[in-house]
């Protein structure tokens, strides 16, 4: 409570509604969370406000730019998480309340849409509650007032369109792009770079005070090369708060303004009363592992790979085939972190020209559950002979507990960079030498794939260090050309018995 309302309560004219009255407002001039919560009833009736620290978080990077100490901003955020009503609708209310004299230009992919967005912000300023807390500050010019453009008296503006819309004669002091790509259209090359192309041959100049203006992208991703990715991959000087629908690994966030920290564990649901983890694990799949990672993790697999491509990882068997030799392939954890990453382990198998994947353990593991994994994918595969480490992290110490109970351990130290192995490796996917399970009958397929598309983008890069490791094995190794010496099952092949 400010000084004014603690002398206001000591004097003659003391008058408990227009007390509470004046703190409601005091507080949602200070904080746009606040703000959206009292307008929720104005663009959300009969609907009940749900509060998550996420909104918090997304309002502070807003109040930032407000006060200049940000001028570039991507939030990726998943749909159906306010994105649009916090940063779109409400926000540029929030500021005239205390810099009337500020104009927006909003921009979505469709007109209507960002037409809708600009008359929810005038049915908040046009409102009773924001007419009784600020209509001294706020009105709005009677001969500029549409649903596209509004002003105030202040010559303040709100201006709404679509890419690649009119903007003759108009400029902002804070753009606020939100959804740019239509999701039906984003596969579409065309529909992708004539969106970059508006925004940085039209848009970007828009600005009034080029030194001194905002520019806001607010989106859910829907493809590697959409507006996020473009301004990211050319290190436009954007700041990137990115919200997965359910975090990946452990990120500790720190509010811009407030300094409060958060920590996301891996797993955490962005907004559990909204998508609970059943109706997340739903909507993959219903969507598709890949759809799913752009749009509620916002992290887009290429289309087409980006090491590894699509075409090479479509190929796969019904029936395991015999193999001249079967192998397991293991990434382990990092010392200095145990119990937090993942690790990785294969069984593998080589017929001929061509590798097949067998079996995947991709868990987050301790040094004693490393162990066990290896002792557990040996009983389950007695006739995977060669059991291959990679010579770093827990690997050694594996090996060296293990070397006495389990046969064919062997390191492997690997030569150059992750990417340049990988690379080494894609000629076989190319010519179709490497087959994976149906993944109607191995869910974990669909998984691996996405991690070879992103490689090596990807947040979870040890599935595939260890596939390529066991690849590179493999083909070291001579082909035997005469009858199958194993098969996958284990046991002797038909050759064999018949002697």
């Amino acid at each position: 409570m400010s000084k004014y309302w603690e002398s206001y309560i000591n004097s003659s004219q003391f008058d408990p509604g227009t007390l509470l009255k004046g703190i409601r407002r005091e507080r949602a001039e200070r904080s746009l969370s606040e703000f959206i919560q009292q307008s929720w009833p104005i663009i959300e009736p009969g609907t009940t406000y749900i509060p998550n620290w996420h909104i918090d978080l997304i309002c502070e990077y807003l109040h930032a730019v407000k006060d200049g100490e940000i001028k570039r901003l991507v939030i990726n955020i998943p749909p159906r998480h306010m994105k649009s009503i916090n940063v779109t609708v409400c926000f540029p209310c929030w500021t005239w309340t205390q810099a009337p004299e500020k104009r927006f230009i909003k921009v979505s992919y469709s007109d209507s849409l960002s037409r809708k967005h600009n008359v929810l912000s005038r049915d908040i300023i046009q409102s009773p509650w924001y007419t009784e807390n600020w209509g001294d500050i706020v009105k709005l010019k009677d001969d500029v007032n549409r649903q596209n453009e509004f002003k105030n008296t202040h010559q303040g503006m709100m201006f709404s369109t679509s890419v690649g819309g009119a903007l003759t004669g108009e400029g902002g002091d804070i753009i606020i792009v939100d959804d740019p790509q239509n999701p039906l259209m984003a596969n579409s090359e065309t529909e992708r770079q004539n969106t970059i192309d508006f925004f940085k041959n039209t848009l970007q100049t828009r600005l009034n005070d080029p030194k001194n203006g905002a520019i806001i992208i607010v989106m859910q991703r829907l493809h590697e090369m959409d507006l996020t990715g473009y301004v990211l991959a050319e290190n436009l000087g954007y700041e990137h708060l990115c919200l997965p629908a359910e975090a990946e690994k452990k990120t500790i966030i720190t509010f811009p303004k407030s300094g409060k920290q958060l920590i996301r564990e891996e797993g955490d649901i962005l907004n559990p009363q909204r998508y609970d983890k059943e109706s997340l694990a739903g909507l993959k799949k219903s969507m598709g592992s890949l759809q799913y990672s752009g749009q509620m993790q916002q992290r887009p697999a290429p289309a087409d790979g980006n090491i590894f491509k699509k075409a090479g990882l479509q190929h796969y068997y019904n029936q395991a085939p015999h193999c001249n030799m079967i192998i397991q392939s293991w990434d382990m954890a990092f010392k200095d972190s145990d119990g937090s990453a993942k690790v990785a382990g294969y069984v593998m198998g080589r017929s001929g020209p061509n590798v097949y994947v067998f079996d995947l353990v991709n868990e987050k593991m301790s040094f004693t559950q490393s162990v066990k994994a290896v002792r557990d994918m040996t009983a389950k595969w007695p006739k995977a002979r060669a059991k291959v480490v990679e010579d770093k992290a827990n690997g050694p110490a594996v090996m060296d507990v293990l070397g006495k109970e389990v046969s064919g351990l062997v390191p492997f130290n690997p030569r150059g960079s992750k990417e340049e192995r990988a690379i080494s490796v894609t000629p076989y996917f190319e010519a179709g030498n490497v087959f994976f399970p149906d993944p109607n009958t191995a869910s974990w397929v669909t998984d691996l794939q996405k991690d070879l598309l992103m490689f090596p983008k990807g947040v979870y890069k040890d599935t595939v260090d260890a596939l390529v490791q066991g690849i590179l094995y493999l083909m070291d190794k001579p082909s035997q050309t005469g009858p199958p010496a194993e098969t996958v099952a284990g046991g002797m092949s038909s050759y064999w018995r018949g002697k």
